[in-house]
């Protein structure tokens, strides 16, 4: 009996709050039914007008279904593109990073075939040697002479040069 009126009690004071002296209800609640449902007996109704009323009641249309598969479509295709073209910008970084590897090593095997190079031939004892064994000497402006430039794209000597 005592939780009945509790219950009751419950019922009728729902209000969220009092303003003044004047009581007013705002925000009430609907009741909430805490017994459950009795037993209700099977549908009655043939199976088939029941596929319709759940097809009906599911909200959906077929351009509706059209337009979302389209969209689905689209999404999946634009996904796949963005992953592919990911893979192919992967795959040039790798390419780049493998040429600039072998463009180091070639400036580095260039470099060192030129350092060789310049350990090879001595410059000192080639200029000794032009200058003591074979009489090489620096021109002067006296020495230097000049001839006139024929339309030929050579010269031929016909005889020695004038001291």
């Amino acid at each position: 009996m005592e939780v009945n009126k509790r219950q009751l009690h419950y019922q009728t004071n729902r209000t969220s709050y009092f303003e003044g002296n004047a009581v007013r209800k705002l925000n009430t609640v609907p009741d909430i039914q805490r017994h459950g449902r009795p037993h209700e007996a099977p549908s009655t109704t043939p199976r088939r007008q029941r596929r319709r009323r759940a097809k009906s009641l599911s909200g959906i249309t077929f351009t509706s279904l059209l337009v979302l598969s389209v969209a689905i479509a689209a999404t999946v295709f634009t996904c796949v593109e963005y992953l592919m073209l990911q893979n192919n910008v992967s795959q040039l970084e790798k390419t780049l990073i493998a040429m600039e590897e072998s463009l180091d090593q070639k400036i580095k095997a260039n470099d060192a075939a030129y350092d060789q190079m310049n350990q090879a031939y001595d410059l000192e004892y080639i200029y000794k040697v032009a200058v003591e064994e074979l009489g090489m000497v620096y021109p002067n402006n006296n020495t230097i002479i000049t001839y006139q430039k024929s339309n030929s794209d050579y010269v031929k000597q016909f005889s020695d040069i004038p001291k």
